[in-house]
């Protein structure tokens, strides 16, 4: 008898079942007893597998329209790739599947006993179903999103340290005049940002005007039309001296429409990403980007996984990176106000 057929004669998802048979907690105590009276009476015992001797690790890339991690230019292809091979070197296999929809919904149907651990790609997943990982029945880590109020192990971005180091090379440059172009897609790292370039655009200094802080898509089909109607819409629009984007794809979306409008790059305005996905180093101008440790985050998912399967005392950890600049041609240092 397997796990699903048990979980069917009990009337509960194959999820439940390894819950039950991995000592979690998860399901409530007349389930619990439920489950264990089809496994008592059926004469079932766990092989191998279900005990987490298995070597596999599954990667679930949640996805919630896949505008983040399907469409940024590979930025989270980068990272699984770092995750596929740590876990080669430390002689794991990593499967990969997509979740869509309901979370919770969707973790009561699947039958984890194949797996040891999971590693969650969390950044499209909405606040609302964070509570739902709770049901996952093997140690897990969830990446690039630091899941906020909750207590699991994370790996991901230092969104405030990062964006600080953003504005304070604007400062650097002499730029005083800031604008910030927001991702119209709500994910945990753009609240971050978005929480962050308002506490330091305050203390260091720069005028952010309320016109000047405009939404657009987090597509580069997207970001170019929003910002192209922004621009027509308001033909007088007198525009900051340097824009700061969510991200890369938001940075060169929104260079396009300026450069059509008749905008030079950087003289008329800069502009400075986030990610430093492929295409910020050949697009014209090059991109000012922060780059992002995508190795690192893979790599460190893997390593903190393996942590928890290894020392059951083991305490959630979130560790979050730190990236750097990469100064390009989308800014012009020293041309505005020198400090």
């Amino acid at each position: 008898m397997t796990i699903r057929e048990i979980a069917d004669v009990a009337g509960v998802s194959p999820a439940a079942v390894s819950i039950v048979l991995n000592g979690r907690k998860g399901v409530s105590d007349e389930t619990r007893k439920r489950i264990r009276k089809v496994i008592d009476e059926t004469g079932y015992t766990p092989n191998p597998r279900t005990k987490n001797s298995s070597r596999t690790v599954l990667c679930i890339k949640y996805l919630h329209g896949g505008v983040l991690v399907e469409e940024n230019e590979g930025f989270i292809s980068a990272i699984v790739s770092a995750m596929a091979e740590r876990c080669r070197k430390e002689e794991y296999t990593l499967v990969q599947i997509e979740a869509r929809g309901d979370m919770a919904e969707w973790i009561r149907g699947v039958d984890f006993s194949p797996y040891c651990g999971a590693i969650v790609i969390a950044t499209e997943l909405p606040r609302e179903m964070y509570g739902s990982l709770q049901a996952i029945p093997v140690p897990f880590v969830s990446v690039d999103n630091m899941m906020p109020g909750m207590h699991y192990s994370c790996v991901g971005i230092d969104n405030r340290e990062n964006v600080h180091t953003a504005l304070a090379y604007i400062h650097s440059c002499g730029y005083r005049r800031v604008g910030y172009l927001r991702s119209a897609y709500h994910a945990e790292n753009f609240t971050a940002r978005a929480e962050a370039f308002e506490k330091y655009s305050r203390e260091m200094g720069f005028t952010v005007r309320p016109e000047d802080v405009r939404e657009i898509m987090a597509t580069m089909i997207g970001a170019h039309e929003d910002m192209r109607k922004l621009l027509e819409a308001k033909p007088d629009w007198e525009l900051p001296e340097c824009f700061f984007a969510d991200n890369d794809t938001v940075a060169l979306g929104a260079i396009k429409a300026l450069k059509e409008a008749g905008c030079r790059i950087p003289e008329d305005v800069a502009v400075i990403g986030f990610d430093n996905i492929p295409y910020s180093a050949i697009s014209t101008p090059t991109l000012t980007t922060i780059h992002v440790q995508r190795d690192l985050i893979g790599r460190q998912a893997v390593r903190q996984l393996l942590y928890i399967l290894r020392d059951a005392g083991f305490v959630s950890a979130k560790t979050s990176f730190v990236g750097n600049l990469v100064e390009r041609g989308s800014m012009n240092a020293g041309q505005r106000h020198p400090a």
